[in-house]
Order: C-alpha cells, then structure tokens, then sequence
C-alpha cells in the first residue's frame, strides 16, 4: 500500500470545516481532491461529509 504525506495545516483545518458543516465554500478544491482521494471525505449531493477515517483523524487531533 502506497503511503501517502500526511496533511498539511491547512487540510487538516479543511477536514474540520467539513466535520463541523460550516464554510465548505471556502475550502481549496485542492483539499476537497486530497481529502476525498485519502478516504478522509466522501462527496454527496455536492457538499463534503467525513467517512469514519475521517472522524478518526479529527478525534486523535
């Protein structure tokens, strides 16, 4: 399995903006990419929602 860098700062704030449903307008497309490619976030109805792998990352933050 390849391995992948973790996120960076600014993906990471990402990834909280998507758990907390606020201000996914102002999250990079860039990190909407990274974090659906790494399984962190899943798109539906056009707006992001965390996948497990996701909510495990934030809570060990």
């Amino acid at each position: 399995m390849a391995s992948h860098p973790p996120l960076s700062s600014d993906e990471l704030d990402s990834l909280r903006k998507v758990g907390s449903t606020e201000r996914q307008s102002e999250i990079p497309q860039l990190h909407w990419e990274r974090l659906v490619d790494l399984g962190y976030a899943i798109r539906r109805l056009g707006e992001l929602e965390l996948t497990a792998a996701g909510t495990r990352l934030l809570v060990g933050q």
